[in-house]
């Protein structure tokens, strides 16, 4: 873990508890393993055998994340070198991730003879040495077949608080500056259709509404957004291959004036999995999948560059890139093993060092525990 080295000999406790906390978090990953290694028996139990038509599903996720603010490399060399540390009151740059999910799925007969599925989903993402970082949702959604090729979905999720990074505080004038948390709850409506063509295509056209209400120092920020999309994908060869593809055009209006983050976002993602367990009985379930997408904002504010430098003409591209492997250890148990690379990189016409600011590089790696009987 990278230390803030203004912290390290100041606050000699404070490193302490910062090192018990990575010690408490590999204990408690240690145990879990053990404890499914040594059992094997599921921690899940199905309703299935009572009347009413109700299943549950967990899986427990650890992630390494090695850029959890998302700072450029310029930023990250001045926190180790405790250049203006004001800037980053916080432990590390890096953290370790705990991710635990629960899921309760009920299938009613909303419709006579068509499927019906209420899903309702809770998920804690909890930061080791940054506890301040760690954020939750909650999340329901339902799905209806309407006839034999075509459902319907609509859904609800909302995000009570998460924190991006440390900005200057716009509303306070000291010296040196004072930075404080910049802070947003989310709720996000969106609805869809799914049309399956005999089990090999999937169509799914759909529409997001996000409102994004950040702290009260930061209101300029405040975002409507419409997005549009479509996601796809397509079995072939006996399902040992699947492709899938998702595009996304996003509208994104901020409350502003000053500073006006505004701006029109496309996305799209390819995918490939392999599924190798159809030819070889031994290995059921096991599946590897590959992962590339990109990102394209472009900031649409109406602002002169003598005011807002750092979003008029301003342009940014995400590129991102994975790869995995999920393995079955019983019927209901499994390991999902992935790596995940993000790039973004920043230009403008009007701030040339931007990208020494916006630029950043992530890395991810993840092992996640899946327990689910349906």
């Amino acid at each position: 873990m990278k230390q803030n080295p203004k912290k390290m000999n100041p606050e000699p406790t404070r490193l302490a508890v910062a090192q018990a906390k990575r010690v408490r978090y590999l204990g408690i990953f240690a145990l879990i393993v053990c404890a499914i290694a040594a059992h094997g028996q599921p921690i899940i139990r199905s309703t299935k055998s009572t009347r009413l038509p109700i299943t549950f599903e967990a899986d427990i996720r650890f992630t390494y994340d090695d850029n959890i603010f998302l700072y450029s490399e310029k930023n990250l060399k001045e926190f180790q070198r405790s250049v203006r540390p004001y800037r980053f009151p916080f432990e590390t740059y890096d953290d370790f991730i705990t991710t635990l999910t629960g899921a309760l799925k009920i299938r009613p007969r909303l419709i006579r003879r068509k499927t019906s599925i209420i899903s309702l989903r809770y998920r804690l993402h909890h930061y080791a040495v940054n506890p301040v970082k760690s954020y939750q949702f909650f999340s329901i959604n339902l799905a209806q077949n309407l006839i034999k090729t075509v459902g319907v979905e609509a859904g609800y999720l909302f995000l009570p608080k998460y924190l991006i990074r440390y900005y200057k505080d716009p509303l306070t004038q000291t010296s040196p500056p004072t930075y404080i948390g910049c802070e947003f709850a989310e709720h996000l409506l969106s609805t869809g259709i799914n049309y399956r063509i005999k089990n090999k295509i999937s169509l799914n056209p759909f529409y997001k509404f996000e409102l994004d209400d950040y702290n009260r120092n930061f209101d300029h920020y405040d975002t409507k957004a419409h997005r549009f999309g479509l996601e796809a994908s397509y079995s072939f060869i006996r399902q040992i291959i699947k492709l899938s593809g998702k595009f996304e055009y996003k509208i994104a209006r901020a409350q502003g004036p000053v500073p006006d983050i505004s701006y029109d976002q496309w996305a799209w993602f390819v995918g490939l999995k392999l599924n190798p367990w159809t030819f070889l009985r031994r290995f059921r379930g096991l599946s590897f999948t590959v992962n590339y997408g990109q990102e394209q904002r472009d900031f649409v504010t109406s602002n002169p560059s003598s005011i807002d430098p750092f979003h008029t003409g301003r342009e940014d591209k995400i590129q991102n890139f994975g790869f995995g492997v999920d393995i079955p250890l019983t019927r209901i148990i499994s390991i999902d093993l992935s790596y995940g690379f993000e790039k973004r990189n920043v230009s403008s016409p009007y701030k040339e060092e931007i990208d020494d600011i916006k630029d950043y590089k992530n890395n991810k790696i993840k092992l996640e525990f899946s327990l689910r009987r349906f």
